[in-house]
């Protein structure tokens, strides 16, 4: 069941993964290019908004993403899933936000948006008749060793 959702945030983030192999310095200079932190999130959410209606994997869909201030939101939907098919929201919610956060707190252009410019990664999930279901974010607050979702 969490699987897909996995396999979706690791695609949502895609625009910063190739960026890993860059160091912190060249990632600020490409922040800055595009005219801070706002506008640069704003490019991500149109690069994976872009991909609204894909298929990430059997069972779930990128529906969208935007940005909103120094806030980037991804929206997905769980093709196989209704509301009353997860009987816990609030462990499924733990769970995939638990497993999430060293990889999405820990990568560089993630991190340096997140502890530097104060921006917000923030995840939100739909049923397959677009119920919503949970949503979690990645800040400063989430993002700290030991944090306990």
């Amino acid at each position: 069941m969490y699987k897909p959702l996995i396999a979706i945030l690791a695609i949502a983030a895609g625009a910063t993964c190739a960026a890993s192999a860059y160091t912190p310095d060249q990632i600020r200079s490409v922040i800055r290019q595009f005219g801070g932190p706002e506008r640069f999130l704003a490019a991500m959410a149109t690069r994976t908004a872009k991909a609204s209606g894909q298929m990430i994997d059997a069972q779930t869909q990128i529906t969208g993403a935007a940005a909103i201030r120094n806030t980037i939101v991804y929206y997905m939907r769980l093709v196989n899933y209704e509301k009353a098919d997860i009987p816990d929201l609030s462990a499924a919610r733990r769970s995939i936000a638990s497993t999430l956060s060293p990889s999405i707190c820990t990568d560089p252009v993630a991190s340096i948006l997140i502890h530097e410019y104060g921006a917000e990664y923030k995840y939100m999930a739909y049923s397959k008749s677009r119920v919503y279901l949970f949503d979690y974010s990645f800040n400063r607050s989430t993002c700290v060793p030991g944090y306990r979702w």
